[in-house]
């Protein structure tokens, strides 16, 4: 019986022997923990932690520590692994928060425990190995890892990768500072924070002028109050917030906490300073009228500050408020470089990028020219326009097409977007204004003639500088098909004349795009003084016609516009196919023989009494045929002008008593055929260009009564010859046409009356008709003669005679 009480009180002072141990005895009697015991020595907790009267402590093995190379803990981060209460994981639900003995100004600093299947772990990842090892006075839970204390709610954010976006909101909205010093905030984050917004908002918020719009929002999902997952209570619970609205808690029976709506998703995010819950959606402002979006606001969003500033900056921040229809044109900042505009000319440049006019997208159309705000040297009420390109592009897949804009050389580089009553385009870089007339023509290289001659003439500055005018300019082919009148007012002591014809393309204050232009006829004054006729077609064709075309149905002369629309700084600019003559400007023939080389001619018109009737007056057309002095070199002229009848007879041989034919030296502009009527263009448009010479020819009457002169069109030109001698011929080398409906043909060769060859007499053709004759007849009568002498001696030789019958 004493054998077995004094076997039991054995067992009894053992059991008490094992249990008796305190917290630092079970950590120090365990090889497991060398490391951490002294770190715990080192600060003196070991000694502190003897007189807890009841604590948990985590307990890092070596190996954990061994896991990674690292300075001596804290006392701080020590004091983390470290419960002042004694709790069991028999006791722990997932996701409850244990408050260490780490203290942040003033703040006892929680710790989460998470449990998945079996396996409990706690803050980052750090598994318990060996649970619930009892002490007398608390417990070890072995861990796998070393705690880290929480950071403040600005690290937290940075640190954890789903709360990178807020994090970056945070630091552009500059609540930063105050995320640091909070005590105690509870942040509703998600991934996407300004979901719900639009693409105008987002991209404004995002910049930095929106940090005060941009710090409510989020200030809206952050309150001041502390608010742990575990203490939201059943219902509903409403939370005050930075903003000032309040939100909406909800814990339903399922433990499923939504706030305003949004489930939370992630809790207990721990903080230094507070905790993080993450919810499914984005929580906005129900009042965000702070966030108004304005022109000024979303030009801002699209990163083009730089325009909006040098709005404000030149006074005209107005249309950045406006309630008006527009269209505005927006560069970004890299794109936009206002230091090669001139200063005086900055606002009509900014002005340029508005449309006066809100046009959706699909309102726009190929070769479309748009009214804008600038309205500098366009004189009165004018606007400059806007050349707009469109271009369907294939895409992928193939069946897909997109439409590419282009606002002159800008292509639009994003959406559009509305806003208010207007519509901004985003664009790859900033307009151009339309240059000046003598800075825009030199580029077209067919137009160089018509340049040079705004210079020669001296017109060149009036043009340039007169306000709101229409210029119709003519192509060089233009200048080519009027030959010697070309030629003419070329010439410097024409420079008057030329002036007058260059004023007379430009339609004075009137400014006539081909698009704007109503249909039918418009007659205009010009520069010249004078008026012009303007005629758009039920095509679409737009047409000029001066005095060369009366009836306006004559398209040899009548211009067509074949590009309209050049844009330029005071106006408009069309090019034009055919030259315009004011119907008060005086061309004579003498003008257009002078024009070339054709001295010899004059020279001998001079020596007649038809020198005043062809050459200089106006009263009735005539069309004088121009040898050139080339042609005349071939010809003895001393003989003429010696036999003064038979020089004006060569004279009045090369004067046609009727205006100019229709003729055109300009190849395919020629020839019997007529130019396709344009489908859809009225009755005026149906003017043929035509000529009125056909290759089987056209008979004239000269003024010498007794001839008749053919011009024939063949390849390449026109012949002219005598009816009396179809052999002589002369190709026609230059047409020059007077006012009067007369004019000159040069040609390569003096034509002769049929009583002279190459400067010598020659008979009528009755006279070598018999002299001919005659000749024949002698002929006959010498070899009938011939052959009745050789047959009388060929008789005589071979002794024939004749007898008389009476011998």
């Amino acid at each position: 019986m004493h054998v077995w009480l004094l076997l039991f009180n054995f067992l009894l002072i053992g059991w008490s022997t094992t249990f008796a141990k305190t917290v630092v005895e079970t950590l120090t009697s365990d090889d497991r923990f060398r490391v951490f015991v002294r770190q715990l020595n080192r600060t003196d907790l070991l000694q502190d932690l003897e007189h807890y009267p009841t604590a948990t402590v985590f307990a890092p093995t070596d190996e954990a520590f061994n896991q990674k190379i690292q300075a001596d803990m804290t006392r701080a981060e020590l004091l983390y692994h470290i419960l002042p209460q004694t709790v069991l994981t028999t006791e722990w639900h997932d996701g409850e928060l244990f408050k260490t003995g780490y203290t942040q100004d003033g703040r006892s600093q929680k710790i989460k425990v998470t449990k998945n299947k079996d396996q409990w772990s706690l803050g980052n990842n750090v598994n318990i190995v060996d649970a619930d090892l009892k002490a007398d006075n608390g417990v070890v839970q072995v861990v796998n890892g070393l705690l880290t204390p929480p950071k403040n709610l600005v690290q937290t954010l940075t640190e954890h990768k789903e709360l990178y976006t807020f994090s970056n909101l945070a630091k552009k909205a500059h609540i930063e500072t105050e995320l640091k010093r909070a005590n105690g905030y509870t942040i509703f984050a998600t991934q996407d924070v300004l979901d719900g917004l639009t693409d105008a908002e987002k991209d404004y918020l995002n910049h930095s002028e929106a940090k005060e719009e941009l710090a409510q929002v989020l200030r809206h999902q952050i309150s001041d109050s502390e608010l742990y997952f575990g203490k939201i209570p059943r219902g509903k619970t409403q939370l005050k917030t930075l903003q000032g609205e309040k939100l909406e808690l909800v814990l339903d029976k399922n433990n499923q906490v939504t706030v305003n709506g949004a489930k939370i998703v992630q809790s207990d995010i721990l903080a230094s300073n507070g905790v993080i819950h993450i919810l499914e959606k984005s929580i906005l402002p129900n009042n965000r009228d702070f966030l108004k979006m304005n022109l000024r606001k979303v030009l801002i969003g699209l990163n083009a500050t730089k325009f909006v500033t040098l709005f404000e900056e030149y006074g005209l921040e107005d249309f950045l408020h406006t309630k008006d229809e527009y269209s505005i044109v927006a560069p970004p900042n890299d794109e936009l470089n206002e230091r090669n505009i001139p200063r005086s000319e900055i606002q009509s440049w900014l002005k340029y990028h508005i449309i006066s006019k809100k046009y959706d997208l699909n309102n726009f159309t190929d070769g479309q020219l748009v009214k804008t705000e600038s309205d500098d040297h366009l004189g009165g009420n004018g606007k400059q326009r806007l050349l707009i390109h469109i271009v369907d592009q294939d895409q992928t897949p193939i069946n897909a097409r997109k439409k590419s804009i282009q606002f002159d050389h800008a292509n639009l580089i994003g959406n559009p977007v509305a806003v208010e009553n207007s519509i901004i385009y985003p664009v790859s870089r900033s307009l151009e204004l339309p240059r000046d007339p003598l800075s825009r023509l030199p580029l077209n290289l067919d137009l160089s003639t018509f340049t040079a001659s705004l210079y020669s003439s001296g017109v060149a500055d009036e043009i340039k500088n007169s306000q709101g005018i229409t210029l119709f300019a003519p192509t060089n082919e233009a200048f080519a098909r009027l030959g010697l009148l070309t030629k003419h007012l070329l010439q410097p002591n024409s420079q008057e004349k030329l002036a007058r014809v260059i004023k007379f393309h430009a339609i004075k204050h009137g400014l006539y795009y081909l698009n704007e232009t109503m249909q039918g006829e418009h007659r205009v004054p010009t520069l010249d003084g004078s008026e012009i006729n303007i005629n758009k077609t039920e095509g679409g064709h737009m047409y000029v016609r001066g005095s060369g075309a009366g009836d306006g149905s004559d398209r040899s002369v009548i211009a067509k516009v074949i590009r309209p629309d050049m844009l330029v700084s005071n106006g408009v600019i069309h090019k034009i196919d055919r030259i315009q003559i004011p119907s008060t400007l005086e061309i004579s023939n003498r003008d257009l023989l002078l024009a070339e080389n054709t001295n010899s001619f004059i020279n001998l018109i001079l020596k007649t009494n038809l020198t005043e009737q062809i050459l200089d007056s106006l009263d009735q057309p005539y069309t004088v045929l121009a040898p050139t002095d080339r042609a005349f070199a071939k010809l003895n002229v001393t003989h003429l002008l010696q036999n003064p009848d038979q020089l004006l007879r060569v004279a009045k041989l090369h004067v046609l008593p009727v205006a100019l034919p229709k003729m055109s030296m300009q190849p395919g502009q020629d020839g019997d055929r007529l130019e396709k009527k344009s489908k859809g263009d009225g009755d005026n448009d149906n003017r043929g260009i035509h000529s009125d010479i056909t290759t089987d020819g056209v008979e004239f009457s000269p003024l010498l009564d007794d001839e008749k002169i053919i011009i024939t069109k063949v390849d390449g030109g026109y012949t002219i010859k005598t009816k009396s001698n179809s052999k002589h011929l002369a190709d026609v080398v230059q047409i020059g046409r007077a006012s009067n409906a007369g004019g000159v043909i040069q040609i390569d060769r003096v034509l002769l009356p049929y009583d002279q060859t190459e400067g010598k007499g020659s008979l009528p053709w009755w006279a070598v008709l018999l002299i001919v004759l005659g000749v024949l007849a002698g002929a006959a009568l010498l070899g009938a003669l011939g052959y009745y002498g050789w047959r009388w001696w060929k008789e005589r030789q071979q002794g024939y005679i004749n007898l008389d019958e009476n011998h």
